[in-house]
């Protein structure tokens, strides 16, 4: 094998390195957008639950005001009862008496129905809190963890660019260049053996003439199948 080609193979095999600890940095991100995404939602629940209470309150202290003002209207029914005489005027304040009793009744069974909802709510208000908590004390652990992971790997990353970067040295510019451009795009391997009479990647045969010169003059060729640069064993 050349010289020039055996370095570009070293060359390949850090950027291959590079590739994969570049992929596991990118997959840091989604994680911590997961809790994110995850403590958003309950944030929002959390939000519409406490929504639910103001309602509720807001609606138990009117229904609150009106028992009042028909156990006043109750207690001043009652007493114009005692003080009149008239079968009439009797019957009139019994009316109202009896108005007040069937409000007074509905707004107590509004008021016990609102306070049942209000308990269930105030517990899912707590629930939901401490859901909150809990994402967001799992959040710091796990960017605390992330960015420890992150640190490793970009100092990992360094040493293996600056590998890369002495020994590209050994590499000839121009087959230098065709290698990046290559490479940039498939962003995997670039450069491969022929196996037997055809590329390795594709399996696409390559001509005799053009195998003969590979194997006697040690020079790269690409691949017309899929692009890939071509050399020839010894």
């Amino acid at each position: 094998m050349k010289p020039d080609v055996a370095a570009l193979l070293e060359v390949q095999a850090d950027d291959l390195k590079t590739y994969g600890i570049e992929d596991r940095l990118s997959a840091l991100a989604p994680r911590l957008a997961a809790l994110e995404k995850e403590r958003q939602k309950t944030v929002e629940s959390l939000s519409a639950v406490q929504k639910l209470v103001v309602a509720e309150e807001t609606r138990q202290r009117d229904v609150q005001d009106r028992l009042r003002q028909h156990r006043e209207l109750l207690d001043k029914s009652e007493k114009l009862l005692g003080q009149v005489s008239a079968p009439r005027e009797a019957a009139a304040a019994m009316a109202q008496i009896e108005q007040a009793k069937r409000f007074i009744a509905d707004e107590e069974r509004d008021i016990e129905g609102i306070g049942q909802r209000l308990a269930e709510l105030r517990k899912d208000v707590v629930a939901k809190d401490a859901a909150v908590k809990n994402i967001e004390k799992v959040q710091q652990e796990t960017r605390a963890t992330l960015d420890a992971d992150r640190l490793a790997l970009e100092s990992e990353l360094k040493g293996i660019l600056h590998e890369r970067e002495n020994k590209a040295v050994s590499v000839p510019r121009a087959l230098m260049q065709k290698y990046d451009r290559i490479r940039q795009r498939r962003r995997s391997e670039a450069v491969f053996a022929l196996r037997g009479n055809s590329c390795a990647h594709c399996d696409t045969a390559i001509p005799v003439q053009r195998r003969s010169t590979m194997k006697s003059t040690g020079v790269t060729e690409m691949c017309e199948g899929c692009g890939v640069l071509l050399f020839a064993n010894d």
